[in-house]
């Protein structure tokens, strides 16, 4: 499964969360979208650029796809129908840096467990529906190097 089309994307500055002021303008056709078609997940695709830890990156991730998801919710997309792909700085990079600071959105029919296989097959880091508790949650545990 590969997205076929999006609905948008959002931009962010360096080491930042905070939504851009034109973000409602940016949201308008996703709003319009989901909101007619409720049986379409929306997928945001949240990437960092490579600067940084990844456990600092997949936070950073987590936080815009986060801040995208409230704008989407308070503009009356229901959350159950929003997903997050979590790639930190995993993932393909554009030509800069600056162009890695995004949350791309995108429409799917597709099963949870397809946008779960596509995701990681993207070296995507998580897939969530909701906020992690802890970057423990998302992140592997290391190999046991040994045991008594």
């Amino acid at each position: 499964m590969k997205p076929v089309s999006t609905l948008g994307e959002v931009k962010f500055q360096f080491d930042s969360s905070a939504l851009p002021a034109e973000v409602e303008q940016q949201l308008g056709a996703t709003v319009s979208f989901a909101t007619t078609h409720p049986d379409q997940r929306i997928v945001l695709d949240a990437h960092c650029d490579p600067i940084g830890t990844p456990a600092y990156n997949v936070g950073l991730a987590i936080r815009r796809a986060e801040a995208v998801r409230e704008q989407l919710t308070t503009a009356g997309v229901p959350a159950d129908q929003i997903v997050f792909a979590i790639y930190g700085k995993d993932g393909a990079h554009r030509a800069r840096p600056a162009e890695d600071r995004r949350v791309t959105l995108w429409p799917t029919r597709e099963p949870l467990a397809a946008v779960i296989d596509h995701t990681l097959a993207s070296h995507g880091t998580a897939v969530t529906w909701q906020r992690p508790l802890s970057v423990a949650q998302i992140e592997s545990a290391p190999e046991p190097v040994a045991s008594r």
